[in-house]
């Protein structure tokens, strides 16, 4: 849970999806609703092929998606003698952040805008969500909605969802990718943040320059 001082930047997060971005601020477990959008159903075992770690691990990942009413359980194909494997899916109508921004962008992009937030409030959410997310730079920014790279010191977004989700202030979301890199680096322990910047919102595209 987040713990943010700022009433209104509380008031900015939650209910508003806080939940959800709660729930897969992790990677493994976007790896396994991934998983799960694209195969439907699959078992523990399965799952933890595909996330690549242990089944202790995935059994843990799984029981928290459940809770947070993520996936359920379904029965499986008897087999022989002995109970079906419980096999997971998505609960019907729950939809996976992706790049086409129906996700996690769509959710902060219109709660942002709803709230009208001031630069530093809107700079706050982002930082506190990128530091507490879990996961590495790139990945949080997809959840975000954009595909991001990074080469050296330099990260590159592409397929920014700007100028799409908000024509008349691109400007928003890319402050809000800025503040997420920078709470996501801090949340790390890592010294660099982003200190220079260009954006080209018709091409929606963007670098940051990254230095300590």
């Amino acid at each position: 849970m987040l713990e943010i001082k700022n009433k209104k930047v509380f008031e900015i997060l939650y209910p508003v999806g806080m939940a959800r971005i709660d729930a897969l601020g992790n990677s493994t477990k976007l790896r396994l609703v991934r998983h799960l959008d694209s195969d439907g159903e699959a078992s523990l075992q399965q799952l933890a092929q595909a996330a690549g770690v242990h089944l202790n691990t995935v059994r843990q990942h799984v029981a928290e998606l459940e809770s947070d009413g993520i996936v359920e359980r379904v029965a499986g194909t008897p087999e022989g003698r002995g109970r079906p494997a419980l096999r997971y899916r998505l609960v019907p109508g729950w939809t996976v952040p992706t790049s086409d921004f129906r996700g996690l962008a769509q959710v902060l992009a219109t709660a942002l805008t709803h709230h009208d937030p001031t630069k530093d409030e809107l700079r706050e959410v982002g930082v506190e969500w990128g530091r507490q997310c879990g996961c590495d730079v790139p990945l949080a920014l997809e959840q975000l909605g954009f595909n991001a790279r990074i080469h050296g010191d330099t990260l590159e977004l592409t397929d920014c969802p700007c100028p799409c989700m908000l024509s008349d202030r691109p400007e928003l979301i890319c402050d809000l990718a800025v503040a997420v890199t920078d709470g996501v680096l801090a949340g790390a322990g890592s010294p660099l943040h982003v200190v220079k910047r260009e954006h080209d919102p018709q091409r929606r595209s963007c670098r940051a320059e990254l230095s300590a």
